[in-house]
């Protein structure tokens, strides 16, 4: 990691846990950057990641297909997040989850193996796991919720709010099927007075 990415780095990871210095660096040795195009995929089924990443620059978008094939978006991730099939690094197993850039995107990688020494060195970073894997259940079970209780106008709101960082990079056609709402529905919502 760059000093830059370093730094984002270890203020992202202290917001979670009290870790010195030396653990963070050790992370930094082991993390492999990767550069992903646009439309590039970190984790598909046919060929499933078994990394945690942290993005220093980029967007990604978390999606799965239904039972009729048609892609249903769970999430965003840009700048200085964690991406991952957060289950299977868990659990060690394959999940059902496409983890595709959005744009062009650097990802720093550490294989579920080296993530295990890192916190059988120092438990505070299966602790960070947990956190961020929470942060990501959260994200979702929010999702899940809002489509029982919100209007699409009052979701679309809530997309702005949620990602207010990062909205205005996301196309649109990624925003309905988030919000699973049409295209034309979209437009509608955003042309009327919010």
């Amino acid at each position: 990691m760059d000093s830059d990415t370093l730094r984002n780095f270890a203020e992202v990871i202290r917001k979670m846990a009290d870790i010195s210095n030396e653990k963070i660096e050790a992370f930094a040795k082991l993390a492999k950057k990767k550069i992903y195009k646009r439309n590039d995929y970190f984790s598909s089924i046919e060929r499933p990641s078994t990394h945690f990443g942290f993005i220093s620059k980029g967007l990604v978008r978390v999606y799965i297909l239904d039972r009729d094939g048609n892609e249903a978006t769970l999430n965003f991730k840009g700048e200085n997040s964690f991406t991952s099939a957060f289950g299977g690094i868990i659990l060690n197993n394959l999940q059902p989850v496409y983890i595709q850039a959005l744009e062009d995107s650097e990802i720093h990688l550490v294989s579920r193996n080296d993530f295990i020494k890192l916190w059988e060195d120092d438990a505070k970073w299966k602790d960070i796991l947990q956190i961020v894997t929470e942060y990501d259940s959260i994200e979702l079970r929010e999702r899940e919720f809002s489509f029982l209780l919100y209007d699409a106008k009052t979701r679309y709101l809530k997309f702005l709010d949620n990602y207010s960082t990062i909205a205005d990079r996301i196309k649109l056609k990624y925003v309905s099927s988030y919000l699973g709402i049409s295209q034309e529905t979209l437009s509608r919502i955003r042309s009327a007075p919010l």
